[in-house]
């Protein structure tokens, strides 16, 4: 089904990959060069008491229900070495295939944890959890109101002393818990792809 207005999701994530990079070559255009032992910020990025905001581009699709393009603003902080909690909020559009398009939002808290880190890399694993709600249900019989939930993993990339860049795949899980009744809750599961800026603070 097509919409006036509506733009494909390729070209929606290509332009929030762009707006990406943007952003990342502003802030660390001035600190490209390798971090040495000398820098009191050449240690580990991910120790304890460690803090990061982060914005990330992100977009899923199942192509016989919805795809979603969204926007997440989170504040991390580093409970213990290489473990973190994430707080913060999501936006962006969902394009129904069976309803009309349009926005969504909400909070979200999750966890993520470094197995593996060697500088500049690292990997991890993580999962978020957010209540979010939507200017149209994805079907006519489901609720506006839904449980977003992502899990899923990636690689971080140290690009300067205080910003890193980061990306990777998750899980991407909607419902209602069944709120109002199994009738009443469509849910939807797919592939997430996303790239994110981190910086410290």
């Amino acid at each position: 089904m097509t919409y006036a207005g509506f733009v494909p999701p390729s070209r929606l994530l290509s332009s929030l990959c762009v707006l990406a990079w943007l952003s990342l070559a502003s802030c660390t255009s001035a600190a490209r060069a390798e971090p040495s032992a000398s820098d009191p910020g050449a240690g580990d990025p991910f120790k304890q008491g460690s803090r990061y905001w982060s914005v990330t581009a992100a977009t899923s699709r199942k192509p016989s229900l919805a795809w979603f393009a969204l926007t997440q603003l989170h504040a991390s902080y580093y409970l213990v070495d290489d473990l973190a909690i994430e707080c913060g909020g999501q936006f962006g559009y969902v394009e129904s295939q069976r309803t009309s398009g349009g926005a969504y939002g909400g909070a979200e808290l999750g966890m993520r944890w470094h197995v593996a880190k060697r500088n500049p890399w690292s990997l991890y694993v993580e999962a978020l959890a957010g209540a979010v709600y939507q200017r149209h249900p994805i079907t006519p019989a489901s609720l506006r109101f839904n449980f977003d939930l992502q899990g899923g993993g990636g690689v971080t990339y140290r690009v300067s002393r205080n910003a890193m860049l980061a990306g990777g795949i998750r899980a991407h899980h909607l419902s209602n818990a069944r709120v109002r009744g199994r009738n009443h809750n469509m849910g939807y599961d797919a592939a997430m792809l996303y790239l994110e800026l981190m910086k410290s603070f």
